[in-house]
């Protein structure tokens, strides 16, 4: 996605739909790993694409409000988080709790599935589950399926901050801004020692920072400089194995302390003297 953002992006993705094999699209905004963020002239284009094609799309939005540039979370005010739900009736939006409210242990998610796609029939749903109505299958034959469901507790709890964070009451932003702290921090070490940020651009604006960013390293690919940090005490993903074309690493900074940057520092000090 990264190399065809803007207007390269309505072209590419209809090159593939086109083929009318495609039956659905998915993607996290912000992206896991890049950071970056579909704006709403790109989400227009994959909107109207996926009205055109009959193609669902999966929005995943783990971080939700999570573009730390902007504030997102204030109810009922803009700037709003941007989705494609406002271009097509295709859409099956996915809010974890586990980001934007730190509620990870329990696992649990909410998914908003348009009106009009919740009620669509479809016939080989029919054929397959006996109930083509879109809705109904995708809540007890997939998610079901593959979840077996969350508890009493976990619902009410993300429920009562849903609820909290609509009336005004808890502003869960303030609590998770710490992570673009955090990535701000990391970044000035990881670059002064040497490395650089692999995606650094969100189209014309620098990336935002937040939960994930990406370093590389000169003549070290990401698997070798994965295992190089490795006996620094540095644990991360080589971006390769992400689909990414690039070189480099993901960082997160989720598990990341506060007496842990000085450390850091003094590590990849080393990391820079032996490389």
């Amino acid at each position: 996605m990264y190399d065809y953002r803007g207007d390269k992006l309505g072209p590419k993705i209809e090159s593939y739909l086109e083929k009318g094999n495609i039956a659905a699209i998915i993607y996290s905004n912000p992206n896991n790993p890049t950071w970056v963020c579909l704006n709403e002239d790109e989400l227009r284009t994959i909107g109207t694409l996926a009205t055109k094609y009959d193609t669902i799309v999966f929005e995943d939005l783990a971080y939700f409000s999570m573009d730390f540039r902007l504030n997102l979370s204030i109810p009922f005010q803009a700037p709003y988080q941007a989705t494609v739900a406002k271009y097509t009736d295709n859409y099956v939006l996915l809010i974890s709790g586990s980001k934007a409210f730190s509620y990870a242990g329990e696992r649990i998610a909410v998914s908003c599935i348009s009106d009009k796609l919740y009620r669509r029939e479809y016939p080989a749903l029919t054929q397959r589950y006996g109930n083509g109505q879109f809705g109904p299958v995708f809540i007890h034959r997939v998610l079901y399926a593959l979840s077996s469901g969350t508890s009493h507790s976990a619902q009410y709890a993300l429920a009562a901050m849903l609820k909290a964070a609509s009336d005004g009451v808890y502003d869960f932003r303030k609590d998770i801004s710490e992570y673009g702290r955090r990535a701000k921090r990391l970044k000035e070490i990881f670059t002064r020692h040497g490395f650089h940020i692999v995606y650094d651009k969100d189209l014309d604006k620098p990336v935002a920072d937040g939960f994930y960013f990406t370093i590389g390293y000169p003549g070290f690919s990401g698997k070798e400089l994965s295992k190089e940090l490795l006996y620094y005490g540095v644990s991360t993903i080589a971006l390769d194995s992400t689909g990414s074309t690039q070189q480099g690493l993901r960082i997160c900074t989720s598990f990341v302390k506060d007496n842990q940057y000085d450390l850091l520092d003094e590590r990849m000090s080393v990391f820079e003297r032996n490389n």
